[in-house]
């Protein structure tokens, strides 16, 4: 069975797979390539690269897998019409949510230790400088209670954070209410922000949350503020990030995604000194890749086999 991966971002992706399907041809190509490259393929796993209608169209695979959580970019409409199975791996069963936590709490860390003054100290000889702000009793604003957020939630409290969160509903499941002091809706996004020393994004992206970080949250917040992004690119607003770091209205940015990758769109964002960025890696662990490579694994046997397959989008657990 051919397996294709759309794109070369991740680039342990394959390497990983390879070990657990080794009888099976193990393919990468560019995202450029992707429409010939999948005239032959068996499963489409996308990097990055949108599964359009045309892939779609030339394409013989039967499964378009993701390798991950995110959908987004999968014409799932057009895949279902053509009886090709979508999948992906939520992040429950895996270490993605725990991973992508963890990568948020330290971009929080490095803005609030000042981690990019660390190299001109020592270059001073300035020991015991800069002077940076504990997390400890500092004020949290999590704008998205999906799995990423509520397990941020759990580890913020346990570092003593006031912890606050958006929700779609406004509301949170019952398990997660010690770890989470209150919950607004959606529209009480600018109300809630005033008083956050952190205003982090774990949300999905949809209509409503595209471009949902923009001039009028950054005026919302405190000049002492932060913004974290550790979900999808797109729900920032580019230039007005960058218009709002360049005027002091915020203090930082900890960015792990960015509305165009690989990147290419702004890199005024990355030359700033007030952004701690990272390239995508937030759910990108040894322990995140394990879980996520079984899930996959396991997907790509049963489409040979003709069981039914696991976290299908598109069509329920009986059909295949």
């Amino acid at each position: 069975m051919k397996v294709l991966f759309c794109g070369r971002i991740f680039a342990q992706a394959p390497v990983f797979l390879a070990k657990a399907l080794p009888t099976d041809e193990i393919v990468s190509c560019d995202t450029l390539d992707a429409p010939a490259q999948s005239v032959d393929a068996d499963v489409l796993i996308p990097l990055m690269t949108p599964i359009t209608r045309s892939i779609i169209e030339g394409s013989g695979a039967g499964l378009i897998q993701q390798w991950g959580v995110g959908l987004e970019g999968v014409d799932i409409g057009y895949a279902t019409e053509k009886g090709v199975r979508v999948c992906n791996v939520p992040g429950d069963v895996t270490y993605n949510a725990d991973s992508t936590a963890e990568h948020a709490i330290f971009l929080m860390m490095a803005l609030a230790r000042r981690m990019n003054e660390f190299g001109a100290s020592f270059e001073s000889n300035s020991w015991g400088s800069p002077t940076g702000r504990s997390l400890f009793e500092a004020r949290a604003l999590i704008v998205g209670l999906g799995r990423v957020g509520r397990a941020l939630a759990r580890k913020l409290k346990a570092l003593g954070m006031l912890v606050q969160a958006i929700s779609r509903d406004g509301r949170i499941p019952e398990e997660d209410k010690p770890y989470v002091d209150s919950v607004g809706k959606l529209s009480d996004l600018l109300n809630l922000s005033r008083e956050a020393d952190f205003v982090i994004s774990t949300t999905s992206l949809n209509d409503q949350t595209r471009g949902l970080f923009d001039s009028r949250l950054f005026n919302s917040m405190r000049d002492t503020a932060f913004v974290i992004n550790v979900s999808r690119g797109p729900v920032v607003i580019d230039a007005d990030l960058l218009e709002a770091l360049s005027t002091g209205k915020i203090a930082g940015a900890g960015l792990d995604v960015f509305s165009t990758e690989p990147f290419s769109a702004n890199r005024d964002l990355l030359a700033s000194p007030k952004v701690v960025a990272s390239p995508h890696i937030a759910g990108v662990t040894i322990q995140n890749y394990i879980g996520i490579c079984s899930v996959v694994a396991e997907n790509i046997k049963r489409l040979k086999e003709f069981r039914p397959l696991q976290f299908c989008a598109n069509f329920s657990d009986t059909e295949i």
